[in-house]
């Protein structure tokens, strides 16, 4: 080496040591403003299907490997509120669905109420409020799928009492409230009578109304009909991930314009178009497959899921990076305001994630990527739960006039 060029190259690579210790200086920075702005805000995930393993005999008290969701990792990732779903799936529509979310619900209540020190029902903004200020996970829980009504408002009104604060009207097929957003030709081309029905009463009791699941054309209906604010619990943004599940620009339009929020789903093939198209590849390999288990668990849907899921784990793609989550907020960000938009994640029910939301506890990245992106720490609060107490405070609000009228 000619030693002329010696003293240049020393002093450029001591300049590069210099530009290199600020940048780590600010992401170290950065990391730990975002940790803080976490453990401040409310944070809310509206969607998950836990309960699901519950009923398989999963405890949400202790550690688990085999799914996303328990108190420990609420806690270590942050996460103050989360609607656990009372699913049931439309093949039980005609098969005692109410029993089956019966059942569910009891596991539900008594898994929470099993651990008071760490966690509650929760039925209100004001008890999400108190459980979060005592540092308790408030549990809240969410029907999806209307079949369980079983074509009764009677039946509505029981689920309120017992608990539960929001309904997805369907799910991935027709019932006898809705059509649904995956199912072809439609039967009802939106809500039925009986839907419009719900909708009124779901106003009238303090439910909220999810949009999630059901076609555009009863998204239109239900927007028109609520005088609440309804909202989707666990879904994307159709403009960038073009699945039936997502909301199109207009639809989210028509939500804020309701005064709705959209809760982004962390669900892979709805965030990522090209993990959509690898995923069609593995359904279609996978198919037979999963026609034989749904045959030999005819009788046991809890059993065919858990089955499928455990299939499905082994065959998934690659998932994408987080910043396609926050692709989808920006989208609706830019669209129609910063209070229309939050968070939904759908564990426990999707089966793919992107890296680093592998399960409840990776939530603290979100505000970090969101604090990359730009947001301030009050639009950030707004996006971690605050957007979503101000639907549930005004679906309170409109109920107790509505109670008042009558």
């Amino acid at each position: 080496m000619n030693k002329r060029y010696l003293p240049v190259i020393v002093s450029f690579l001591l300049g590069l040591g210099v530009m290199a210790a600020p940048v780590a200086d600010q992401d170290a920075q950065l990391q730990k403003r975002a940790a803080q702005l976490h453990r401040e805000a409310l944070v809310i995930d509206t969607h998950c299907d836990t309960p699901m393993a519950m009923l398989r005999g999963l405890d949400i008290g202790a550690l688990q490997n085999r799914n996303e969701v328990d108190l420990r990792r609420m806690k270590a990732g942050g996460v103050d509120a989360m609607f656990f779903a009372v699913f049931v799936s439309n093949s039980r529509d005609r098969r005692h669905p109410a029993r089956h979310a019966m059942e569910m619900i009891d596991a539900i209540v008594s898994q929470v109420n099993a651990y008071p020190d760490r966690a509650a029902p929760a039925t209100s903004c004001a008890d999400i409020l108190r459980l979060h200020k005592e540092g308790r996970r408030a549990i809240l829980m969410g029907m999806e799928n209307g079949g369980p009504l079983e074509g009764s408002l009677r039946l509505l009104r029981q689920y309120y009492r017992l608990g539960v604060r929001y309904i997805t009207l369907t799910h991935n097929s027709h019932n006898d409230i809705c059509d649904s957003s995956t199912q072809t030709p439609p039967v009802w081309n939106g809500l039925s009578l009986f839907g419009r029905e719900v909708v009124e009463e779901m106003n009238r009791l303090g439910m909220i109304i999810d949009i999630s699941h059901v076609s555009d054309a009863a998204f239109y209906d239900v927007v028109r009909l609520s005088r609440a604010p309804v909202m989707a619990s666990h879904s994307c943004v159709r403009a960038i991930c073009d699945v039936p599940r997502n909301l199109s620009d207009d639809m989210i339009r028509a939500l804020a314009g309701n005064g709705g929020v959209i809760q982004v789903n962390f669900y892979s093939a709805f965030l990522d178009p090209d993990f959509a198209a690898r995923l069609r590849a593995v359904h279609e390999r996978l198919a037979p497959k999963i026609a034989a288990l749904r045959k030999g668990y005819a009788d046991n849907d809890n059993a065919f899921w858990s089955a499928a899921f455990d299939l499905w784990r082994k065959n998934v793609p690659q998932p994408p990076d987080i910043d396609i989550l926050v692709d989808h907020i920006d989208h609706v960000v830019k669209l129609v305001g910063i209070e229309h938009v939050g968070l939904g994640s759908d564990f426990d029910g999707a089966g793919s994630f992107p890296v680093g939301l592998e399960d409840v506890s990776g939530f603290p990245r979100i505000t970090l990527a969101l604090l990359k992106r730009g947001y301030t720490d009050r639009e950030i609060r707004l996006i971690l739960g605050e957007n979503f107490m101000r639907v549930f405070a005004r679906v309170e609000e409109v109920s107790a006039a509505l109670k008042t009228k009558s």
